[in-house]
């Protein structure tokens, strides 16, 4: 049945599937239970079950870009890259990069968009501090993922990350880069990673379309707490 149905479209009943699939009604009923709790299918009361809209999950976790996170889940992912440069850093950066004083200082500037299955879904902002990545601005990040060419080609070794991750609304480039409208709800998710001797090595700045993406965190108790 994979791929007979479009997202929005209202499934069978269960006993149009029963007399089709020659299966059980217990079977339909486990069978569309599953779907739902996977998110594939929804339940509406009194209206029927509908494909859900296909979504990209993301487990909070392990320290990947984005495209190493998709090309996992068996997405095709592509990037266009819109700016490559060196640049002289604002205040804010240097406080995000850690970079003191700002005079002389120079930052390399990487602003992509990210393709899942040929949709745009994430407009990416990237800060890195220079001195420790000369010559990156001549690679080709197009098809180069930006973790791994720290890794392999710097010789850098990453360690870890903090994110903060908030509802946003879209500005006007953002919206054009990702065929939404201006002002619709977004995800903006801004990072700072580190490397293991506790220098920053990148600020990155993400809006992610919310339609079609979201994230997952795997939460597990351990002892009690003494907070209500």
């Amino acid at each position: 049945m994979a791929g007979d149905y479009l997202p929005g479209q209202l499934l069978p009943s269960e006993r149009e599937l029963v007399e089709t699939y020659k299966v059980s009604r217990l079977t339909v009923r486990e069978a569309i239970n599953r779907l739902a709790a996977q998110g594939m299918v929804k339940k509406k009361q009194g209206k029927g079950t509908f494909v859900c809209k296909p979504t990209m999950d993301h487990m909070v976790g392990p320290l990947n870009s984005s495209s190493e996170v998709f090309l996992t889940k068996n997405y095709t992912v592509k990037t266009k890259v819109i700016e490559s440069k060196i640049s002289v850093p604002s205040r804010e950066i240097c406080e995000k990069l850690q970079l003191k004083p700002c005079e002389n200082r120079k930052i390399f500037y990487l602003e992509r968009v990210r393709y899942a299955n040929h949709k745009p879904f994430a407009h990416i902002k990237c800060y890195l501090p220079y001195e420790s990545i000369d010559k990156i601005e001549t690679l080709d990040f197009s098809v180069s993922a930006l973790y791994r060419v720290l890794e392999d080609y710097f010789r850098l070794e990453l360690y870890e990350a903090y994110e903060v991750i908030e509802a946003a609304r879209v500005d006007a480039m953002s919206a054009g880069l990702l065929e939404l409208e201006v002002g619709a709800p977004v995800l903006l998710n801004q990072r700072t990673a580190y490397l293991k001797d506790g220098s920053v090595i990148e600020y990155e700045k993400v809006f992610y379309r919310s339609d079609i993406f979201k994230y997952q965190n795997k939460l597990i108790r351990r002892g009690r707490s003494e907070l209500l």
